[in-house]
C-alpha cells in the first residue's frame, strides 16, 4: 500500500486538474453561450436568402454557381477547431472528412481550423487553402474565401464543391455547397415577381449566398467546438471528483493500518518489558 504523503500528493495533483477542468468548463460555457447567439442572428437572413435561391435556381435562370457539370475535380471544404480538450469533436470530423475525400478521385481540400490542417498535412493529403487559426470567426475572412471558391468553380478549376462540417446540435454533416440545387418540390416563382429579372438577381445573390452559407457552417462548427469542449470538461470533473473519492478511501486505509501497527507495536512493547 502507498504511503498517505504518497496518496496525498496525488489527491492534491487531481483537484488541481479538476479546478483547470472547471475553469475550462466555464470558459467554453460563456463562449458557448456567445457562439449560439451569433448562429441565431444569422438564421434569419441565411433561411431567407436561402429560401430565395432555391426558388430562383428551381427556374429557367443561369449562372455558373447551378451550372453542373461531369465531376472531373472536387474540392472538399472541411472546419474543425484550432484546439483539443473536446472530446472526440475533432477525431469524428476529420475521421469523416477522410471517408469523404477517400471516395473521390482527384481531390483538393481547403481546411479551416488547425486541428483538420495539421492531420491533413500528415496524410500528404493537398491542401489548396487554409485559414488556421479560427479565433472570433470575422466575416471578411470566410467572404474572401467564399469568394475564391466561388471563382475557381466559374472558371472551371473545380466541378463541384462539397461542404463537411459540425452542426450546433453535434453533427458531423457533408452539404454539398456547388453548384447550388434547388430541393425537389420548391415552388418556382410562386405569386412573386422579380425585377429586373431572375438571372440578373441571382448576379447579384448567389455570391451573397455562398459567403452566408460558408460563414454560418463556421459559426456553427465553432459552438459545436464549446459545446463538445464544455461536456468534456464536465466528464473530467466528474472522473476526478471520483478519484479524490477512491485516494481519499485509500488515504484513510493507510492511515488506519499506520496507526493499528503503531498500536500494535506498542502493546507488543508494553508485553515485553512485563
Amino acid at each position: 500500500m502507498e504511503s498517505t504523503r504518497d496518496i496525498q500528493r496525488k489527491i492534491r495533483t487531481v483537484r488541481n486538474i479538476q479546478q483547470i477542468c472547471r475553469a475550462m468548463k466555464t470558459v467554453s460555457s460563456i463562449k458557448l453561450r456567445k457562439s449560439e447567439e451569433r448562429v441565431r442572428a444569422t438564421e434569419p437572413y441565411t433561411n431567407a436568402l436561402r429560401g430565395i435561391i432555391q426558388r430562383l435556381s428551381a427556374g429557367e435562370a443561369s449562372h455558373p454557381y447551378l451550372e453542373a457539370r461531369d465531376v472531373r475535380h472536387t474540392v472538399v471544404v472541411v472546419i474543425s477547431g484550432d484546439k483539443g480538450l473536446a472530446g472526440s469533436y475533432n477525431a469524428n470530423l476529420i475521421r469523416q472528412a477522410a471517408r469523404e475525400v477517400g471516395r473521390l478521385s482527384n481531390v483538393e481540400a481547403i481546411t479551416i481550423g488547425r486541428k483538420v490542417t495539421d492531420a491533413f498535412t500528415r496524410t500528404d493529403m493537398a491542401v489548396n487553402y487554409s485559414v488556421s487559426p479560427m479565433g472570433t470567426p470575422e466575416f471578411r475572412t470566410y467572404a474572401a474565401l467564399a469568394d475564391y471558391i466561388g471563382e475557381r468553380y466559374a472558371h472551371g478549376v473545380w466541378d463541384r464543391v462539397e461542404l463537411v462540417y459540425t452542426t450546433v446540435g453535434g453533427a458531423v454533416v457533408t452539404e454539398q455547397l456547388l453548384p447550388v440545387r434547388a430541393p425537389e418540390g420548391v415552388q418556382i416563382y410562386g405569386d412573386v415577381i422579380y425585377e429586373p429579372n431572375p438571372t440578373a438577381i441571382l448576379d447579384q445573390l448567389l455570391p451573397r449566398y455562398l459567403r452566408t452559407i460558408l460563414y454560418t457552417a463556421v459559426l456553427s462548427a465553432v459552438a459545436a467546438e464549446h459545446a463538445a469542449r464544455v461536456a468534456a470538461m464536465s466528464l473530467a470533473s466528474e472522473n476526478a471528483e471520483e478519484m479524490i473519492d477512491r485516494l481519499t478511501m485509500d488515504y484513510n486505509k493507510s492511515r488506519q493500518a499506520a496507526i493499528t501497527r503503531e498500536l500494535t507495536d506498542i502493546v507488543g512493547a508494553a508485553s515485553a518489558l512485563r
